[in-house]
């Protein structure tokens, strides 16, 4: 008894100090491309750079679609006049109703139906232009940095996709931390990662935020996450994870 005992309390003490390895990797991850096609006219942006979120990327060549919407915004203001004075119109005759036969008030209140119908769809018409055109500028779905530009002033776009026009990565990065699965009862979030790289101590310690439930079938590890206080994605080490 006495045995079993003290090699549980070994147990325990060994838990409070675990041996892991580490890899820093953004929080975020985003190979972006476009959903229209057609040629760069303008890149925003270089690698390394730093955007905010909604930051312009790349544009399009536009003249087209801007042409269009001109002609449609055009239609829609015209129609938007005949309705309205179609629809004066019909309420004079309707206040009138005496005057004027049946027929006359119903063939008025056809046409003001059409028009409006038509108005429709020019509003629509604008609708689409205006999203078409939105389509042809990229911007940052988030703030960070670009980690890779594949595109230049002048290249053919498509929007049936390929190689990536950026990438994006987040500012905050996590550790994903990977210790032996014979440790997992006793790693605990909350408990203390500090880390070390080419042997040297990064006087950096985080809390462990995350623990993943399974256990890599090929080498028998589990999987934690920190904050990576600071290190950069792609930044590799070892540590120690130690029980809060």
């Amino acid at each position: 008894m006495k045995i079993i005992l003290i090699s549980a309390l070994s147990a325990l003490t060994l838990w409070g100090d675990v041996y892991a390895t580490f890899e820093s990797q953004a929080y975020r991850e985003a190979s972006l491309g476009m959903n229209a096609s057609g040629i760069v006219k303008r890149v925003a942006v270089q690698n390394a750079d730093h955007v905010k979120k909604g930051s312009l990327l790349l544009e399009l060549d536009s003249a087209e679609e801007h042409l269009s919407l001109q002609m449609a915004k055009a239609d829609l203001e015209a129609l938007s006049k005949e309705c309205t004075f179609l629809s004066d119109q019909y309420a004079r005759y309707e206040k009138s109703a005496q005057v004027f036969d049946k027929n006359t008030l119903d063939k008025l209140k056809s046409e003001l139906g059409t028009k409006l119908a038509q108005r429709e769809r020019a509003r629509l018409s604008v609708a689409y232009a205006e999203q078409k055109i939105s389509k042809m500028r990229l911007v940052a779905p988030f703030a960070g940095s670009i980690s890779e530009k594949n595109i230049e002033i002048g290249d053919m776009v498509s929007s049936m996709g390929g190689t990536p026009l950026f990438k994006l990565i987040s500012d905050q990065t996590k550790l994903l931390i990977q210790y032996d699965s014979k440790f997992a009862a006793g790693v605990k979030v909350g408990d203390r990662f500090c880390s070390s790289i080419d042997g040297k101590s990064t006087g950096k310690c985080s809390k462990i935020t995350r623990i993943y439930p399974s256990i890599n079938a090929k080498n028998r590890q589990m999987t934690a996450e920190a904050d990576a206080a600071g290190l950069r994605p792609g930044t590799f080490g070892d540590g120690m994870i130690v029980a809060k």
